[in-house]
């Protein structure tokens, strides 16, 4: 493991140097053996699912979650677009 990269229970970091710490490990791929890859992919996408979920709490009135004081039924797509909209 190294210095950039997330530890457990640690906050992460946030915007571009948040995903460049997620990314890190790929720089290992080259000297880990093809069956240890799969590690270090799951760590990147730790890492990215940790630094994605601090960004959408960190993001203003609410996360989309359940008492958010958006208008309408609260039902959205992947977009934050009210379900059904084009």
């Amino acid at each position: 493991m190294t210095d950039s990269d997330i530890a457990p229970g640690e906050p992460p970091a946030s915007g571009a140097d948040g995903v460049r710490a997620a990314l890190s490990p790929l720089g290992e791929l080259a000297q880990t053996p093809v069956s240890g890859h799969v590690g270090v992919f799951e760590r990147v996408l730790t890492g990215l699912e940790t630094v994605l979920a601090s960004v959408e709490d960190s993001g203003g009135e609410g996360s989309g979650t359940e008492g958010s004081s958006r208008e309408g039924s609260g039902a959205e797509d992947s977009f934050g677009r009210p379900a059904g909209a084009a």
